[in-house]
């Protein structure tokens, strides 16, 4: 069978929105063509690419393989027209950054008009979510911490990101629940990790989300307290840190990039634009609080810390 472009185009609009209808929207098409075209395609491979259900379709082992070379080929033939487009030397075409929704956001505030205003050829658009969703995603480069590249990519270190707990500055700590920051993946992230380390057996979760700007929103409104970057929590004046340094937590953000499109000019630019203020975006100097830690968090939790803290000091030592 020979297989042409706009087969493989329908068949990334399917993985990507989860449906005929919205495939068919987004491809401008009717939804009865893209079902025929889909049909089409499976018979003359001989094999099924997509299980349907009531929910929409998911991609079967062998659409998978299919689908990754489809996207190698459109990686590749971005690339080529990028290249036809800028005789000049300068990027063109369309920008796409994937990452949680906050990273987004701040990359959106504080670089965007920067990166518009420089490269004025450029388009930009942004794609949030979690790696488990964003597989397919068409990104040009994206952002996550402890997830591993997918899809053949490789990841650049841009910065540490501090997180600490926060509360709302009227309200006692020690009378309120907890905001965690939801984790469904099997490895289980560094969040996670942490109310496993913090949080007691019967001090309650109130609340859950799969975005910190969702728990920042719960914390400033008295839900309970819960673990915030610190560039979003310092800059809220209403919020107060909670235990001080003996409740901190580092995370690395990576900028994921493929190896067929790093060369690109638009990759280029993003990647030396994050490089250079990643830690201004996203990694604010924390303050020392060691010696004014929030009074109502009780000594128990600060002893616990600070005892790790020694244990692991003499450790490496002695290592």
């Amino acid at each position: 069978m020979k297989l042409n472009w706009d087969d493989l185009r329908v068949l990334l609009a399917l993985v990507r929105s989860g449906s005929l209808t919205r495939a068919s929207t987004s491809l401008g098409i009717d939804q009865s063509t893209v079902g025929r075209r889909l049909s089409a395609l499976e018979a003359a491979l001989g094999t099924t690419l997509f299980l349907r259900s009531k929910t929409g379709i998911i991609p079967t082992e062998a659409g998978e393989r299919l689908i990754a070379d489809a996207m190698e080929i459109e990686r590749r033939a971005s690339r080529i027209e990028e290249l036809a487009a800028s005789p000049s030397g300068q990027p063109t075409g369309e920008l796409r950054i994937a990452g949680e929704h906050w990273l987004l956001a701040r990359v959106a505030d504080r670089l965007l008009p920067r990166l518009l205003a420089e490269h004025s050829h450029l388009s930009v658009r942004l794609n949030a979510g979690v790696p488990a969703t964003s597989a397919w995603t068409p990104a040009s480069v994206s952002l996550w911490f402890e997830d591993t590249p997918q899809m053949g990519e490789f990841s650049i270190k841009l910065c540490d990101v501090p997180f600490a707990v926060y509360a709302h500055s009227d309200l006692d700590p020690n009378k309120l629940g907890w905001i965690a920051l939801a984790d469904d993946t099997a490895h289980r992230r560094a969040p996670a990790k942490f109310m496993d380390k913090h949080k007691t057996t019967d001090a309650a979760v109130h609340f859950s989300g799969n975005d910190p700007m969702l728990a920042h929103n719960a914390v400033r409104n008295g839900v309970g307290k819960g673990l915030l970057p610190v560039c979003l929590g310092e800059e809220d004046p209403a919020l107060a840190r909670v235990g001080g340094n003996a409740m901190e937590l580092d995370r690395t953000l990576h900028l994921h990039v493929h190896p067929d499109t790093v060369q690109t000019l638009k990759v280029q630019v993003a990647i030396r634009l994050l490089r250079e203020n990643a830690r201004q975006i996203f990694g604010r100097q924390r303050k020392e609080y060691q010696n004014h830690c929030d009074p109502r968090l009780p000594n128990s939790v600060l002893s616990k810390g600070l005892n790790r803290t020694i244990a692991g000091t003499l450790a490496h030592k002695s290592a």
